[in-house]
């Protein structure tokens, strides 16, 4: 449990820790040390110092005007602290997924946080291009573009203002540059990290689906044997035996009293032999079900995100290759839509037969849920291939967000098959 909780609140927790390493030491410095002059170079510090002036007096001959100083100080300590804890809430709660209403994570909610750590400044600029590289990659490219605009005009708006030498104006102009330069690759890094990362799991799934599909099959191979071999058991050798007992019968009958024993004997043992022999068959006729537990297994254990909790219900052997495919390609169907689509956290697989026998499979996730009414071939194909079987299947969002499946399938899986 404390496993699982901890992988929930880790991604959320990344942005306000990176918030805390980058703007805390700056923060904590602004309110133990006074500010100095570049702090005021800033365009929290023009803020403050416009808020300052409205409640104090000018400095003159008679007034030294130490209290708009002050209060420009506190002004911008306070400007600073909010901006730093306001950016770290939005991007908390963006991190949240569908926890949270999508207009924290529209296009608005990114321009506030812009606007935050422009004003905020401390690098708070940085973890916001860090950010950017979680969105997707024309998404990512625009609103990179427009925090390398707004920084860059901030920046040397404030520039402008200053009185300084030629040599000074090209420094301070050639850092502007390079502070975009850093945030470039600060996005470019995020981006193909999480695209490896993208890629591994994607792999993993590949992987677990290719164990679990050799799991099946071999599954499958082993019924189709034992069934072979029970067919031919029964074929031949107890074709043999039959005829054995029938012509051991006869001879007892001609011999009449003068039988020997051991003729009886024999025929005794021949009818125990061909009764073992079919209930050895009737024994693996009985044993041929395909068992779906290993093969599900198998892949839920290989998929690393989203955290899957299987549950499989006693006696769920099934005797029909094409009951356990289509069983096998819901859930499998189901994992990849959660991996590609639903940008889900965990999920809940459930396979049990109910008191008439017939298959139930619940999958539900907890992902952001379906946007449009249309199904996906994905689900289309899933829905057509239960038809053919006699299932039925039920599809829609959970509240407040996620996706659920509930499957059901005939015992026989006959019931809407073609002739």
């Amino acid at each position: 449990m404390m496993t699982s909780r901890f992988d929930k609140l880790f991604p959320r927790a990344v942005w306000p820790l990176a918030c805390l390493l980058v703007a805390g030491p700056g923060c904590a410095l602004l309110w133990i040390y006074p500010p100095d002059a570049d702090n005021f170079r800033s365009v929290g510090g023009y803020l403050a110092h416009s808020v300052a002036a409205r409640f104090t007096s000018a400095p003159s001959a008679l007034v030294a005007g130490t209290d708009r100083v002050e209060l420009t100080a506190l002004l911008l300590r306070l400007l600073r602290t909010a901006c730093a804890i306001g950016f770290a809430a939005l991007a908390w709660l963006r991190a949240s997924g569908p926890a949270w209403p999508a207009v924290l994570r529209s296009p608005a909610a990114l321009a506030l946080q812009l606007c935050l750590a422009v004003v905020g400044d401390m690098g708070l600029i940085y973890v916001f291009t860090a950010q950017l590289g979680t969105l997707p990659l024309r998404q990512a490219v625009r609103s990179l573009a427009a925090a390398i605009v707004v920084a860059s005009a901030a920046a040397l708006l404030t520039i402008v203002s200053l009185h300084m030498s030629d040599e000074r104006f090209i420094m301070a102009c050639t850092l502007t540059a390079a502070e975009a330069v850093i945030m470039c690759i600060v996005t470019a890094l995020v981006l193909v990290a999480l695209r490896e990362r993208r890629a591994r799991v994607a792999l993993a799934a590949a992987h677990a689906e290719l164990q679990a599909t050799q799991a099946l099959l071999g599954e499958a191979v082993r019924a189709s044997e034992r069934l072979r071999l029970a067919r031919d058991l029964h074929d031949m050798a107890g074709h043999h035996l039959t005829a054995l007992k029938l012509h051991l019968d006869l001879a007892k009958r001609q011999a009449g009293a003068a039988a020997p024993p051991s003729l009886a004997t024999a025929s005794d043992l021949a009818a125990t032999l061909l009764a073992d022999v079919r209930l050895l068959v009737s024994s693996e006729r009985g044993g041929g079900d395909i068992d779906m537990r290993l093969a599900l297994q198998t892949l839920c254990a290989g998929i690393p995100a989203p955290r899957i909790a299987l549950s499989i219900g006693e006696r769920l052997g099934i005797d029909s290759a094409a009951l356990a495919h289509a069983l096998f390609c819901a859930v499998q169907e189901a994992i990849s839509n959660a991996i590609r689509h639903a940008d889900a956290a965990s999920m809940t697989i459930s396979l049990r037969r109910d008191t008439n026998g017939d298959l139930l499979l619940a999958i539900a996730d907890d992902g952001r849920g379906s946007a449009g009414a249309a199904e996906g071939n994905g689900l289309r194909g899933m829905r057509e291939r239960l038809d053919q079987l006699g299932g039925a299947l039920l599809a829609a969002n959970r509240a407040p967000h996620g996706f659920a499946l509930d499957i059901r399938l005939p015992k026989t899986g006959t019931a809407g098959a073609p002739a």
